[in-house]
C-alpha cells in the first residue's frame, strides 16, 4: 500500500482560500464531534404553539417566551413577521426559523417574494434558517422527477439567503412533496450550496419510519443537517403510521427517548437550534410550553451524566 502524500502548507492554504471564496458547495457539518459536556443548542417553540390556545398578539407572544426562558420563536405568518421580529428582538430573542412554503410547480411566483425585503432589513445577518415545506400537484411525495423543477427555485432562494447571512433547509413533512429526510439529503446534494441543507423533524420521521435505525439515519443526514425539531412522542416501530396525538405531545411525555436523540445529534456535530413541535396539542400554550421547558432543562441537567 502506498503511503498518503504529505500535504504541503502551500496546498492547505490554497484549499482554505478556495473554500472561503465560494459558497457553491454542500452544507457540511463536522461529524464525530461533540459540543462538550453541555447541551448548548438554542431552544425555541414552533409558531403552532400559540395558534390554537395561546396569545395571538406578537407583544404577548414574545413576552410569554421571554418569561419562560426560550431563546427564540418560529416565524410563520408573513404579514405578522415584521412586527413579531421587532418584539422578539426587543427581548433579545431570535427568529430562529421561518416556516416557508414553496410551490415547485410555479414558474412565476413559487414563494412569497416579501422574503427578499425581510432578509435585506430586519432579518439581515441574524442567521435565520428558512425551513421550506415543498409542494406539488404534478409530482407525488418523494418523486425525484420533481427535482428538475425544484432545484432552480431552491438555488435562487439559497443564493438570496446567502447574501444576507441566512440558511435554507428542506422541511421533511408527511404527504408533502419532500416528505422524508432522504428527500432533504438528495436535494441538498443537488442544490449544492453551503447554506442549503436538510431538516430532521422528529414527528414526521417517526410517522414514516417508525423510529428504527436512528443512529444510521442520523449518520446519513449529519453532513447536511441545518434544522432539528423534537417533541414528546411514541417511540419504537409502532410509531410508524401513528396519529399526531401519539407523535406530537408535550416534551415531558411519550416513550421516545429525546435525551438520547439530543446526545446523538450533538455528538455528530449539530450546533443549531432545536425547535419544539406543538401541532394539535390541546393544552393552553403557557401550560404546554412551561412543561416542555421544564423537560428541556432536565435534559440539559442530565446531558453529561450518561
Amino acid at each position: 500500500m502506498k503511503p498518503y502524500p504529505i500535504l504541503t502548507s502551500r496546498f492547505l492554504l490554497l484549499v482554505a482560500s478556495c473554500l472561503a471564496l465560494t459558497h457553491l458547495a454542500v452544507a457540511v457539518l463536522p461529524t464525530g464531534l461533540a459540543q462538550g459536556a453541555e447541551l448548548q443548542n438554542h431552544f425555541y417553540p414552533f409558531n403552532n404553539s400559540m395558534r390554537r390556545s395561546g396569545p395571538s398578539d406578537p407583544v404577548q407572544q414574545a413576552a410569554l417566551l421571554a418569561d419562560l426562558g426560550f431563546e427564540g420563536f418560529e416565524g410563520y405568518d408573513m404579514d405578522l413577521l415584521p412586527r413579531l421580529a421587532e418584539e422578539l428582538h426587543k427581548r433579545d430573542l431570535e427568529v430562529a426559523t421561518i416556516y416557508f412554503g414553496v410551490d415547485i410547480d410555479s414558474k412565476t411566483q413559487p414563494y412569497d417574494p416579501r422574503i427578499a425585503e425581510y432578509l435585506e432589513t430586519f432579518l439581515k445577518d441574524t442567521g435565520v434558517i428558512i425551513t421550506v415545506h415543498l409542494h406539488s400537484k404534478k409530482f407525488l411525495p418523494s418523486d425525484p422527477a420533481g427535482d428538475q423543477s425544484a432545484i432552480p427555485i431552491l438555488r435562487k432562494l439559497s443564493d438570496l439567503a446567502h447574501q444576507h447571512g441566512a440558511k435554507v433547509a428542506v422541511y421533511n413533512h408527511v404527504n408533502f412533496w419532500a416528505e422524508s429526510i432522504d428527500d432533504g439529503i438528495r436535494l441538498a446534494r443537488k442544490v449544492n450550496r453551503r447554506n442549503f441543507g436538510a431538516a430532521f423533524n422528529l414527528c414526521h420521521w417517526l410517522a414514516l419510519e417508525g423510529g428504527e435505525n436512528l443512529n444510521q439515519r442520523l449518520d446519513d443526514i449529519a453532513p447536511y443537517l441545518l434544522s432539528v425539531s423534537i417533541c414528546g412522542a411514541k417511540g419504537g416501530p409502532e410509531a410508524k403510521g401513528a396519529g399526531w396525538n401519539d407523535l406530537i405531545q408535550p416534551l415531558d411525555t411519550g416513550s421516545f427517548d429525546n435525551l438520547h436523540f439530543l446526545r446523538e445529534i450533538t455528538k455528530r456535530g449539530y450546533q443549531g437550534p432545536i425547535g419544539l413541535q406543538c401541532f394539535n396539542i390541546s393544552l393552553p400554550a403557557r401550560e404546554n410550553l412551561t412543561r416542555s421547558m421544564s423537560a428541556w432543562r432536565g435534559f440539559r441537567a442530565d446531558f453529561e451524566d450518561k
